[in-house]
């Protein structure tokens, strides 16, 4: 037990020497508006991103101005007459905002930028949009506070370092669209205990993804037809805990039997794909899973008549 405190006390240590020289060595781009305490870039005519609020931090890595407490960032905001739809956080966006605690992000967000909230060490909760494209790396880098987070609905990556000792991580949850998992990207995740990963093949993990992360303790949950796989599969074969996801797992993440094409929407469009599966059983458990409206555990041509009716 000394030897593992000893051994996080000296990961604190070095991160907080690291984050403290990334930002030295690291250009803010000045903002073009503050408004509501919050500091935007304007891009073109109807484009605008969340940054800084300072170009360079002092001598002991500290901003005259940071963000705190919490965050709302709104979807659209109006400057000069002209209303701009802010798509996008900034590179260091929120970095070393230690006041920080809790970032509520709009819909219209598509991007995550490297090193956005590096070093928010009391940030306890992000809300991350359903539909946000990327997550760059070092995104959350050295957030000890953060205790839970869900990746984005269609992720496809997880970057080079994004959760790096988020050491307060207990659950994390991977959408059935992602296929790798990059070095160091939930490194030093002492007190992580599920991982939900809903894809059907196990994404590549590259060496040192979990380096330190707790994979004895740590329950993975995958989809109960690729337990072997997950058992067989380089890096996620080490969690000692591989077991079967749940109904209540995918419904718990929002997924919707009949929405076949995971939109968020029941339509046409699911209707004319349950028909082509019907005929030949998609690889993928999610699609299964939504495909099979009445959940017998089989897609037939009753669920065509269930999901026409609907």
């Amino acid at each position: 037990m000394k030897k593992h405190r000893h051994s996080h006390s000296f990961i604190l240590s070095f991160l907080h020497f690291f984050i403290l020289s990334f930002l030295h060595l690291s250009t803010v781009q000045a903002y073009d508006v503050e408004l509501g305490g919050i500091f935007y870039c304007i891009l073109g005519s109807y484009r605008a991103y969340v940054t800084h609020a300072d170009v360079v931090p002092d001598s002991n890595g500290k901003y005259a101005k940071e963000y705190s407490g919490t965050v709302v960032v709104p979807s659209q905001i109006r400057y000069n007459g002209r209303n701009y739809t802010v798509m996008s956080i900034g590179p260091n966006a929120f970095a070393g905002c230690e006041k920080l605690n809790v970032v509520r992000l709009p819909s219209t967000i598509q991007a995550l930028s490297a090193c956005a909230f590096i070093g928010c060490s009391n940030l306890r909760q992000v809300v991350l949009p359903a539909d946000l494209q990327a997550i760059s790396s070092c995104a959350f880098t050295g957030c000890t506070s953060l205790q839970q987070v869900s990746l984005p609905r269609h992720a496809e990556v997880v970057d080079t370092l994004t959760f790096y000792c988020c050491t307060s991580l207990t659950s994390v949850i991977l959408p059935h669209t992602v296929r790798a998992v990059c070095q160091g990207a939930f490194e030093h995740l002492l007190s992580l205990k599920h991982l939900y990963c809903f894809s059907s093949i196990p994404p590549v993990a590259e060496r040192g993804a979990f380096t330190f992360a707790d994979q004895q303790n740590c329950t993975l949950h995958v989809p109960a037809e690729a337990v072997q796989l997950y058992h067989e599969s380089p890096v996620w074969k080490d969690f000692k805990s591989i077991v079967p996801l749940q109904n209540g797992d995918y419904t718990g993440q929002g997924y919707q039997r009949g929405d076949i094409n995971d939109d968020g929407h029941i339509d046409a469009n699911d209707l004319a794909l349950l028909r082509q599966l019907i005929v030949g059983q998609p690889d993928e458990a999610y699609v299964r899973w939504a495909a099979d409206v009445n959940a017998d555990g089989i897609v037939n041509a009753i669920d065509f008549v269930i999901q026409s009716k609907r």
